[in-house]
């Protein structure tokens, strides 16, 4: 069972593992498996993100954040999910003057998430 402890650190990021536990048929093993497999999937994802965020480069940011949105949705990582989507819909509406802000923001959350992650998933083994 998911520690209070986890679930208290994890809301600070913007996501509610008791929540997204019921959202995954109550399954805990099955919401931890992919929570775990998320930040495999979307550590390149992230860097490629980064490099286009360094980079100015708005259309391949917009092709990266989208896709983050999605990964981070799919576990409820609202942190990430948020500002994610407000890259995508700032893009899409031709204003890039609050990318470099909300691309701190997600970068902020999802390392802190990232770094939540592996320390629990080495006090599970």
């Amino acid at each position: 069972m998911v520690s209070k402890e986890f679930c208290g650190e994890m809301l600070t990021v913007g996501l509610n593992v008791q929540e997204m536990i019921e959202h995954f048929m109550d399954r805990e093993d099955m919401f931890m498996k992919y929570f775990y497999k998320f930040f495999e999937s979307a550590d390149s994802v992230m860097l490629e993100l980064t490099a286009a965020a360094e980079n100015e480069d708005y259309q391949n940011m917009l092709f990266t954040a989208h896709s983050l949105k999605g990964l981070a949705g799919n576990i409820g990582l609202n942190g990430v999910f948020l500002p994610a989507k407000k890259i995508v819909d700032e893009i899409r509406a031709g204003d890039t003057s609050h990318c470099a802000e909300d691309f701190r923001q997600l970068q902020d959350a999802y390392y802190h998430a990232q770094e939540i992650a592996k320390r629990y998933k080495q006090s599970d083994k």
